[in-house]
């Protein structure tokens, strides 16, 4: 068999630490090929390996059956390598046409029209659309992670790395993808795929590998295995399923009147809506990227003003008040954006701790931090859903993406809450992490809270949430039956 990649006895260390040991795939040309496995299990740092960001310890590459080293990004683009990682690449100064061409002009003097030309043929052939340009400030986390892939296809890259390419995308976005991928690997080009959602790697991939610890559990051919195999070889034991099913809810929470809210171009983002959330209820908020969250759950912080509507927490209401006097009524929000919006990544995990915490009177001592608060909170944040960290004194950036997350939810549940916001809360989670969140947000509305989470993935809010609404182009719609298919439909406009 031809194998389009070969990495053989891979082993990398950061100082003591091993973080691949002796880990070995062969990928055929033309295929989907699935890496899976926990946060921290070594898949990302695998791939950084085959694309030149980390040098391996031990260990050969080969391509096309031929050893070569790579030791740059550079180097691994000149032999057809390519890579998305979860965190974009997007210049937001610059425009969209700018960002695909940049690093990859190939000469001094550029003719923007025939690049504009080819840019539109190459986002036409993944069914992707873009106003060229328009700055890149202005996407979406979705619109971001195509203008990432349409990179790939820019430079001209036969083997694609893909870290969880669909994490931000709908049904319908995820499901054109796949339909894309397929046929570029028709065409002869090769996936390496990493990704946290199962049914992707049952539907589209011919192999799996799995990794846990650095080490690798196994490779399966996807016809052969099920899901539940697939996930105990992930975890290492069986997993369970949340029953959502004849849950009891309380009083109102959260109550919603006729929100209208502009968006940051002057139209209307949000269209009077309304929706009560319960104590103890999960409710899941599906939609296409796009269609109103961000501005909902800003206007929910207080940090964009509403054009009419009111919001109440228990009763009260709270539609002028401030960020600050918002934290202080129970508000917790599991931000979208973790780097921008949720941690400083300088800062140590005490420090991050005490973020959004310091107008509490529990936190204060006189005029400064009460530390040994801040140090017992950000102990408890970090073991409530096993962050792995050298120490509390460390920088939260430098965590993997998976361990910051865990910091930030844990966070967001602490200190009484009544309202818990959360924006895709399991983004780039694992199997194990996802369940332990749900539990976590599930166990603090049992306590009397209520919660609003945004997902993207409509699985995860249909196995995870009482009841599900859709936002679709500003406007709240309740679907008529709890289903993929009808849920899928009022997504995309389909009543």
């Amino acid at each position: 068999m031809s194998y389009a990649v070969e990495m053989l006895g891979i082993t990398k260390r950061f100082g003591g630490f091993t973080a691949l040991d002796r880990v070995s795939i062969s990928v055929p040309k033309g295929e989907i090929f699935a890496i899976v496995g926990e946060n921290g299990a070594g898949k990302t740092t695998l791939m950084r390996v085959l694309f030149g960001l980390y040098g391996a310890d031990e260990g050969e590459i080969r391509l096309d059956g031929k050893p070569v080293t790579i030791r740059t990004a550079e180097e691994a683009s000149r032999h057809g390598i390519g890579m998305v990682s979860q965190h974009y690449a997007i210049i937001p100064e610059l425009t969209c046409l700018q960002n695909l061409m940049v690093g990859a002009e190939g000469a001094a003097w550029l003719d923007l029209r025939a690049a504009e030309a080819r840019a539109q043929a190459l986002a036409e052939k993944m069914g992707f659309s873009f106003e060229w340009h328009r700055l890149a400030e202005g996407l979406g986390p979705a619109q971001s992670q195509k203008l990432e892939i349409l990179k790939l296809l820019w430079r001209e890259a036969e083997i694609m790395i893909l870290d969880e390419p669909t994490a931000m995308l709908s049904p319908a976005d995820a499901d054109a993808l796949f339909v894309n991928l397929n046929r570029l690997v028709a065409e002869g080009k090769t996936i390496l795929l990493v990704t946290h959602r199962l049914p992707e790697v049952l539907q589209h991939c011919r192999q799996v590998t799995v990794l846990r610890g650095g080490q690798q559990i196994g490779t399966r051919t996807v016809s052969e295995i099920t899901a539940s195999d697939l996930a105990e070889m992930i975890v290492g034991k069986a997993v369970s399923v949340p029953n959502t099913a004849g849950r009891t809810v309380g009083e109102p929470v959260l109550t919603v009147e006729g929100l209208t809210v502009k968006g940051d171009r002057g139209d209307d983002a949000l269209t009077d809506v309304s929706f009560t959330v319960r104590q103890g209820e999960v409710l899941g908020i599906a939609g296409v990227d796009g269609n109103g969250q961000r501005e909902l759950f800003q206007s929910l912080m207080g940090l964009r003003p509403v054009n009419s509507g009111r919001m109440l927490c228990e009763g009260t209401e709270v539609t002028g008040k401030e960020t600050a006097a918002r934290i202080a009524c129970g508000f917790r929000l599991i931000a979208e954006d973790r780097l921008h919006e949720a941690v400083i990544e300088s800062w140590s995990l005490v420090e991050n701790g005490v973020l959004g915490f310091q107008g509490l009177p529990q936190f204060q001592k006189g005029r400064e931090i009460n530390r040994i608060k801040a140090e017992e909170s950000a102990l408890a944040f970090a073991d409530r859903f096993n962050t792995k960290r050298a120490s509390l004194s460390q920088a939260i950036g430098r965590l993997s993406g998976g361990n910051q997350q865990r910091f930030v939810v844990a966070r967001a549940l602490a200190e009484n809450p009544k309202v818990v916001l959360a924006f895709q809360p399991t983004r780039g989670l694992d199997i194990e992490a996802t369940q332990q969140v749900y539990a976590g947000i599930r166990e603090t509305c049992d306590a009397g809270a209520a919660a609003l989470v945004v997902s993207f993935d409509l699985d995860e809010l249909l196995e995870q949430c009482d009841r599900i609404l859709v936002l679709y182009c500003g406007k709240l719609f309740e679907p008529s039956v709890r289903s993929r298919e009808v849920i899928g439909g009022l997504m995309v406009g389909h009543e």
